[in-house]
């Protein structure tokens, strides 16, 4: 169930985390509307150990990524083959070179009177979803995306607590998440965040805990995300 504030845009993180400290439940939405994107701040409370929090982000972006390109049960916006997630948390559109910025993925944990909570923040660009030609009301895709996120989260959380999940926090959903990255197996250049070029090589795979490795002429390279952005080549 989300719960759906709208606020002053820029204020939507802010809002979620005095929120969640405050002890709102999951499902809490602080959102916005502006002239050039939509942006809404998501509290997720899963039950899992803190070190699977790194999890968050990955996690967050495979929600997003449901409700674009639908699920078994939820039809979706039938974005199929459209979008992306570029590891390892945006969302990325523009078939086949999938550069162009659809949705920025990010969380910020935090904690309260209720325990840790995690703020899920989408910041959506309305030019893309104009490409795309998503014709949704700005409260109902808002609402949409956000419960397929937190359905995503808390549908992690309970297989982040079996022994498979205390692996990493990514082993329970590595296999799906590498079906929605579209640069795994091709040809890519790992940037550090001033735009140095670091490796040059195919994008190879994903470990548990979300480090991208880079085969390259040398060998292979392993990369955590906070490090270097991945582009395709």
């Amino acid at each position: 169930m989300i719960e759906m504030n709208a606020v002053a845009a820029g204020t939507e993180l802010d809002a979620a985390r005095d929120a969640g400290r405050e002890g709102a439940s999951a499902g809490w939405c602080a959102w916005s509307a502006g002239d050039a994107s939509l942006t809404f701040s998501l509290v997720v409370r899963p039950d899992v150990n803190m070190h699977a929090f790194h999890g968050l982000p990955f996690v967050a972006a495979m929600g997003m990524m449901d409700a674009l390109v639908g699920t078994a049960s939820t039809p979706g916006l039938g974005l199929a083959g459209k979008v992306g997630i570029q590891w390892p948390s945006d969302i990325v559109c523009g078939a086949p070179a999938f550069e162009t910025s659809l949705a920025r993925v990010a969380v910020n944990g935090g904690a309260g009177a209720a325990g840790m909570f995690g703020a899920v923040t989408v910041d959506i660009e309305r030019s893309a979803l104009g490409e795309l030609g998503v014709d949704v009301a700005d409260e109902a895709l808002v609402e949409e995306l956000a419960a397929a996120v937190l359905t995503r989260v808390d549908t992690w959380a309970v297989v982040a607590n079996t022994p498979q999940g205390a692996a990493g926090p990514l082993a329970p959903v590595l296999g799906e998440y590498f079906d929605m990255v579209p640069l795994l197996g091709r040809q890519v250049a790992a940037v550090s965040p001033n735009g140095l070029p670091l490796a040059v090589g195919v994008f190879a795979g994903l470990d548990i805990w979300g480090r991208a490795t880079i085969k390259t002429d040398a060998g292979e390279q392993e990369f955590p995300p906070e490090a270097v952005r991945i582009r395709g080549l």
